[in-house]
């Protein structure tokens, strides 16, 4: 009897294993696999620390390409490779659609982003709303309207609040890239940018942020990922998809700073 038990037990055991290895979920990848992603640089942190976990849960080696989002996106449609491109901004996942660079079906949003005004840290020049960038002596910055959609809304917001000629005065130099603008702060060579909120959690010793009433802006970023038109992985890039806008992943966003709740983005701007 306690040899026909122990049978019975093994023979469970055996079962309960089997569909412990069919279950969904369980193997990301077998075997291992490469993924190339063409990215944006100023969501490096955040992406580099996903990339890691979902190599690690999957056994996927991961290729990073980053760089500005229309240089990633050049890069990606002349090389006719890559598995993944993430966009900066919208704007940015449009042109690749017009370029059918990738598969419209699959994009989607990942981290959303709000414009501010961001100041040196100890706020040197005073400064506390629109207005204020209109002072005498004011050295503004902003980002290029033909590079970002950051700077697609700049003007936007300073024409909103009927300051658009004066500030517009202040303004010292237009970037290539947001990230660039955190550079001319910390550097101190410049008095405020208009920036993404979330470059605060990237260098909170040296800048600070100011909110925008809703009523001034006009409009706000989303990070977008879609699979690349050129994916040679594509069952690989789409778990990728679904582990970066998982709660998981959208956790490792809000710890640098971004915002991952739409409902969220609503007490910013309606």
């Amino acid at each position: 009897m306690a040899k026909r038990s122990k049978r019975i037990m093994f023979i469970v055991i055996l079962a309960f294993t089997a569909v412990l290895l069919v279950l969904p979920g369980v193997s990301c990848s077998s075997p291992p696999s490469t993924l190339t992603v063409f990215a944006a640089a100023g969501a490096k942190p955040p992406l580099d620390e996903i990339c890691r976990e979902f190599g690690e849960q999957c056994q996927t080696r991961i290729e990073m390409n980053y760089g500005g989002g229309g240089e990633v996106l050049n890069q990606m449609v002349l090389s006719r490779s890559g598995d993944i491109y993430i966009a900066p901004e919208q704007l940015f996942m449009e042109m690749a659609q017009e370029k059918q660079a990738i598969d419209p079906q699959t994009i989607q949003s990942v981290a959303y982003m709000i414009p501010v005004i961001a100041v040196p840290a100890g706020n040197p020049a005073n400064i506390s709303c629109l207005a204020d960038l209109a002072g005498p002596g004011i050295q503004v910055a902003v980002t290029r309207q033909e590079t970002t959609l950051l700077g697609k809304y700049a003007p936007e917001i300073f024409s909103k609040a009927g300051l658009a000629e004066e500030i517009g005065k202040n303004i010292v130099t237009e970037a290539a890239r947001p990230d660039n603008l955190l550079t001319m702060l910390v550097m101190g060579q410049v008095d405020a940018v208009i920036i993404w909120h979330f470059y605060q959690a990237q260098a909170p010793d040296d800048i600070e942020i100011i909110f925008l009433p809703p009523e001034q802006l006009t409009g706000t970023g989303e990070i977008q990922i879609a699979v690349s038109s050129y994916c040679q992985n594509e069952s690989e890039a789409l778990k990728f998809i679904d582990f970066i806008t998982s709660l998981e992943g959208k956790e490792v966003f809000k710890n640098f700073g971004y915002i991952v709740d739409t409902g969220e983005v609503k007490q910013y701007w309606h």
